[in-house]
């Protein structure tokens, strides 16, 4: 039973937008997890001569019923000349341009018929998503309609130069302290060359797909298939290293240069240096398990078409705190073990020099007594205070700020966990849903 609507839903629906809504069916079938998923078509907007707009709302078909709890409105990319009806070609040049695109008229009317038509069912849109064009201004439709009807909204490889410009000010300000109502995942396709904003929202860039799509292939509900994607060659954010190193190796393999004038493994290693430089570094399966857990609690907490009360925000936003910060710590914590064990060895190092060179030197001067042999020294800036003293100094200094830095990240950790725990033992109703 599938009666909440998942990114793989939505990205699943808008890629058979275009077809079906010129269709008389009533009902959507999507293929989820290998089975046969059915929706009910309660509404749809089919691209004609005077309309450009191509949009359904569906809801999912639960014991042979529509379940008006959990609707979600979609819409498709820009109508092309080959496709039925008014071709969008000019609103998505208004797009490109800075501007909102006049098509987000006939998007908030269908928007707003849908609501009456599910309020009379005593039902709730809990999702709104687009694509291209449509994703474009996803983001005015997250700030304008979202806020106020508490839906989540989900773009996919959004097209339009800056959109956060058709934003007001409280608009703007309200996607700053609710990224997570507007998830953006944004291809390296052409959509990205034309002056695009990475700003607003919880952003997910893909590298290496090459393609304009809705991804839709690789989801798992609300997830990226991480497997799926390194063995297409396609990097995303929260990969493990050996995730990103069978990513890189098939995407050298498709686009690489093979002509013998550059060695493969060199650019493997390139790309890999692509992926560090675009995501910061690796992941853990435990940290990206953790992760996927968590987006699930938030949807959750999103499903029944609410905003999140001030405790779930501060619930999420500290898990998630917690596990960049428990991520940090696993990383430090596996350099700087290597860090110490190169400073102490310099410890010993620098003790050692010193006395094979005090003991080569009275072997070498055997008249002299040791005063003088460490005179001798002197002149040269050789003595037990430069060779060993200030070195050494210098070397357990850094030791005890890498082991400060780490209980530092400790002391952090400890803290988060405690504000968690007291929140959950404070509001019951959090707590129930947790548990």
């Amino acid at each position: 039973m599938h009666d909440e609507m998942t990114t793989e839903i939505l990205a699943k629906a808008i890629d058979r937008i275009k077809k079906k809504v010129q269709t008389d069916d009533k009902t959507l079938s999507l293929d989820i997890k290998n089975e046969d998923v059915m929706f009910r078509i309660i509404n749809k907007s089919a691209s004609k001569k005077d309309n450009q707009l191509n949009a359904m709302a569906i809801a999912p078909i639960v014991a042979g019923q529509p379940d008006y709890t959990h609707v979600a409105v979609v819409y498709a990319g820009t109508n092309m000349p080959t496709d039925k009806g008014k071709d969008g070609f000019a609103t998505a040049g208004q797009a490109v341009l800075g501007q909102l695109s006049d098509e987000y008229q006939q998007a908030t009317a269908f928007l707003s018929q849908t609501q009456t038509r599910v309020s009379e069912k005593n039902g709730m849109i809990t999702d709104v998503a687009g694509f291209s064009q449509a994703g474009g201004y996803m983001m005015k439709m997250a700030a304008e309609y979202g806020q106020k009807m508490g839906f989540k909204t989900t773009s996919f490889d959004d097209w339009g130069k800056n959109q956060v410009a058709t934003l007001t000010r409280s608009q703007q300000q309200w996607l700053e302290e609710n990224p997570w109502m507007l998830l953006r995942y944004q291809n390296d396709s052409w959509a990205n060359l034309f002056g695009r904003d990475h700003e607003l929202g919880e952003i997910y860039p893909i590298i290496g797909i090459k393609a304009h799509n809705t991804l839709s292939g690789y989801f798992d509900g609300d997830s990226l298939t991480l497997t799926n994607l390194a063995k297409a060659g396609i990097f995303a954010p929260n990969m493990t290293q050996a995730q990103v190193a069978q990513a890189a190796k098939k995407w050298v393999k498709k686009y690489g240069q093979h002509d013998g004038t550059m060695d493969i493994n060199l650019q493997v290693m390139a790309r890999i240096n692509c992926y560090l430089r675009e995501y910061g570094g690796y992941a853990t399966k435990e940290y990206s398990e953790k992760l996927g857990r968590l987006s699930t609690l938030r949807r959750r907490f999103l499903s029944s078409g609410r905003t999140l009360t001030t405790n779930e925000a501060i619930y999420l936003d500290s898990q998630a705190a917690l596990l960049v910060v428990e991520h940090s710590l696993t990383q430090y914590s596996e350099g700087s073990d290597e860090m110490i064990q190169i400073y102490q060895t310099a410890i010993y190092q620098a003790r050692s020099l010193w006395g094979e060179t005090v003991t080569e030197s009275r072997w070498k001067a055997v008249p002299l007594a040791d005063w003088e042999i460490f005179d001798a020294l002197q002149m040269v800036d050789c003595s037990e205070r430069t060779m060993v003293y200030e070195p050494c100094q210098y070397y357990e200094e850094k030791i005890n700020k890498i082991k400060q830095v780490a209980a530092d990240y400790e002391d952090l950790v400890a803290e988060i966990k405690v504000k968690i725990n007291d929140i959950v033992q404070r509001d019951w109703d959090l707590a129930r849903q947790l548990f």
